[in-house]
C-alpha cells in the first residue's frame, strides 16, 4: 500500500508573531494553498484547523469590533481553559458567528503565524447502538400502577 502524501508538497511552518509585532496577540495568519486569511483559530487537530476568519466579517456583515472585542477578553482570561467558539456560545452569537467560522485541512496549509490553540475535545466519532428487541409472543404484560404514596 502506497503512502499517503501531503496534498502540499511544502511542510507545514508554524511561526511566532515578529518581535515587532504590535497587533492583538490572538490573530493568526494561515496560508491555504496560494491563499492568506487573517483569523483568530478555535482549535486544532492533527487533521484541521478550526476558525473564524476575520476577512469574511465584512460580507457576512458581522461585526468586526464586537468579535475582536470578545476574543481579546477571551484572550486574557480564558484561553487555557476552553475554545474560543464557547465563549460566542456563552453570549448567544453561535448562529452570527457561523457566518465567518471555517474548517482548514491541515494538509493543504503551509504557514502559519502566531498562535496555534489546541484544545483535547475528545470528540465521539461513532455511537454503536443496539436494535431494539419485541416484545416475544407468548411473553404476558402485566400493566400494573403503582402508588409512591
Amino acid at each position: 500500500m502506497a503512502k499517503r502524501t501531503r496534498g502540499n508538497p511544502i511542510p507545514l511552518i508554524v511561526e511566532n508573531h515578529p518581535e515587532e509585532y504590535d497587533g492583538y496577540p490572538f490573530i493568526t495568519l494561515i496560508q491555504y494553498r496560494k491563499d492568506h486569511f487573517l483569523t483568530i483559530i478555535d482549535n486544532s487537530t492533527p487533521k484541521q484547523i478550526k476558525s473564524y476568519v476575520l476577512d469574511l466579517c465584512g460580507p457576512s456583515r458581522v461585526n468586526e469590533e464586537l468579535v475582536i472585542e470578545i476574543a481579546s477578553d477571551w484572550w486574557n482570561k480564558h484561553r487555557e481553559y476552553y475554545p474560543l467558539s464557547f465563549e460566542f456560545s456563552k453570549k448567544g452569537l453561535t448562529r452570527q458567528m457561523s457566518s465567518i467560522y471555517r474548517s482548514f485541512n491541515i494538509e493543504y496549509v503551509t504557514r502559519i503565524i502566531g498562535p496555534l490553540p489546541k484544545f483535547e475535545m475528545q470528540e465521539v466519532q461513532s455511537v454503536k447502538r443496539r436494535k431494539r428487541k419485541g416484545i416475544p409472543k407468548g411473553m404476558k404484560i402485566n400493566n400494573k400502577v403503582t402508588s409512591l404514596l
